[in-house]
């Protein structure tokens, strides 16, 4: 009996431990929404603001605009992951209101756009997003932010291996 007691204890405090070492290496990439290279209208950068919070110099707002331009537009931003494998997507936004709630984002071209956000927190800055999962590749990926919604402003995005961790405040930019 205590020999098959042990073994329990052993089976819990290895998964315990394989546990432990997943989160503590957790990769972490970090970028501003306004280090977009192209910047397609009615999207833009909103260098120096009012809005703080906001990380970094700025952001990229789409306007309002009663969803006129729904579809139109986009920003292109190019970023640095240490490894290839799967990553979970975030991105820090404000939403004007409940017309406007939620983006679009496709990572290196593959398969259909990720759509974050769609929830009811409204002008405040917060993060949305941790059922999204993109592959991203050693070295250089291409994030395109899409005009899903107008109404929509995006501080940051943020990528991490562990499915379970979600971001909070700001965060520091890793590029």
């Amino acid at each position: 009996m205590n020999k098959m007691m042990l073994a329990a204890v052993a089976v819990v405090v290895a998964g315990g431990a394989t546990g432990e070492a997943a989160r503590a290496e957790n990769i972490k990439v970090c970028f501003e929404a306004e280090s977009a290279g192209a910047v397609q209208t009615p999207l833009r950068k909103v260098l120096g603001s009012s809005l703080k919070p906001y990380s970094g110099k700025g952001f990229i707002e789409i306007p309002w605009d009663q969803n006129k331009t729904k579809g139109i537009g986009s920003a292109t931003i190019r970023f640095k992951a240490p490894k290839a494998g799967v990553y979970t997507l975030w991105a820090r936004v404000y939403w004007a209101n409940g017309c406007g709630n939620s983006i679009a984002a496709n990572v290196n071209g593959a398969g259909s756009d990720k759509v974050l956000g769609e929830d009811g927190n409204y002008d405040k800055w917060h993060w949305v997003g941790g059922r999204a999962k993109v592959s991203l590749k050693k070295g250089l990926n291409v994030l395109v932010l899409k005009n899903h919604e107008t109404g929509v402003r995006v501080d940051e995005f943020f990528l991490c291996t562990d499915a379970e961790y979600t971001p909070v405040n700001v965060r520091p930019s890793t590029q």
